[in-house]
């Protein structure tokens, strides 16, 4: 860490962000991902039969989960979800360029228009609209054009039906994330068993409600994350464990994953090699008063608890080297 640089408090900040909360409700109202329920008061006020049934057409097109995501889901959810966290304005015109982009067949108007938010992301996702060629075919761009119609005209329903009910749910979570984090430096402490540090001045905290059944959580940046909100599918006991395992990972990132030769071929066992490094020191951050699972069926939690345990000891030399040690180690046991 540079000089001076744990005098400086990195705050947790949680916010309100019209536009995520639109991108994924408008997926989980189709049941993409996952489904949110108690929906029928909406019919005939938000997305038409046509429209959903559209949607659902291209579900498998528009999924992200456990570090992945399909061919148009930089488009539709992570890009204009990063550029327009804080300020809709202009967010319609984001979808206008798209619908123009096929009129065009080519998204060079999409690159000239957003290059600079595109280059920033790429930062943290480097293969983000790696895939453009795929992207600019005919039949993609028409399917894109179409999407970009609905997204863009339901935008308004969102607003007018919905946001007002997500937008008291987050102030909730807000207040409570706030109250977890008033008193203590969660980042400073990461910065300072790990050595690395958050390549951001805070850590912004995007509070969706209607995440509460999709994946825990979207890292859109070093600093920026989608969460859940705080309700009865998603406790109290949720936020105060995993926001700080959230931390951890964006910490981590610069010097595990982004450092690992991923393929598509070999993607899970370099991501959940990297989530349980931060599993583990997340352990030592918490003193151990919580405990968690990421999920033993995918993340295999207890093979990789009990090799990052037993290498421990390089944890204060080389936590690079430990995260690729644990990876051979674990190719060798399942081998």
């Amino acid at each position: 860490m540079q000089e001076g640089s744990d005098l400086v408090i990195k705050n947790v900040v949680p916010i309100a962000s019209p536009v995520v909360n639109y991108l994924t409700y408008i997926q989980a109202y189709c049941g993409i991902n996952w489904e949110i329920y108690d929906t029928e008061h909406l019919q005939g006020l938000f997305l038409s039969e046509e429209e959903r049934n559209f949607m659902q057409a291209c579900a498998v097109d528009l999924s992200f989960g456990d570090g992945s995501a399909a061919s148009l889901t930089e488009l539709l959810y992570f890009l204009p979800a990063y550029m327009f966290r804080e300020n809709s304005k202009s967010f319609l015109e984001y979808f206008g360029c798209l619908e123009q982009c096929y009129e065009s067949q080519t998204l060079s108007r999409l690159f000239e228009m957003y290059q600079d938010h595109i280059n920033r992301l790429q930062e943290f996702i480097p293969s983000l609209l790696a895939n453009r060629a795929s992207l600019e075919r005919d039949d993609v761009l028409c399917i894109i054009k179409q999407l970009s119609t609905i997204y863009k005209e339901n935008f308004p329903k969102y607003m007018q039906f919905i946001w007002d009910k997500d937008k008291a749910i987050i102030k909730r979570t807000c207040d409570y994330i706030s109250d977890i984090f008033a008193k203590g430096d969660i980042i400073g402490k990461w910065e300072k068993l790990t050595g690395f540090e958050l390549l951001s001045d805070h850590y912004q905290l995007i509070i969706v409600p209607s995440l509460q059944f999709g994946p825990c959580a979207n890292s859109l940046n070093y600093g920026v994350n989608i969460f859940p909100a705080l309700t009865k599918h998603c406790t109290k006991h949720y936020f105060d464990h995993f926001i700080s395992h959230e931390i951890g990972t964006h910490i981590l990132k610069p010097h595990t994953l982004d450092k690992a030769p991923v393929s598509e071929e070999n993607h899970r066992v370099y991501y959940i090699a990297f989530e349980n490094l931060a599993k583990h020191f997340n352990m030592k951050i918490l003193a151990n008063e919580y405990q968690y699972e990421l999920g033993e069926e995918y993340y295999e939690d207890s093979v990789f608890e009990s090799i990052y345990q037993n290498l421990d000891v390089l944890a204060n030399n080389d936590i690079s080297s430990m995260y690729f040690i644990a990876i051979e180690q674990y190719k060798k046991l399942k081998s």
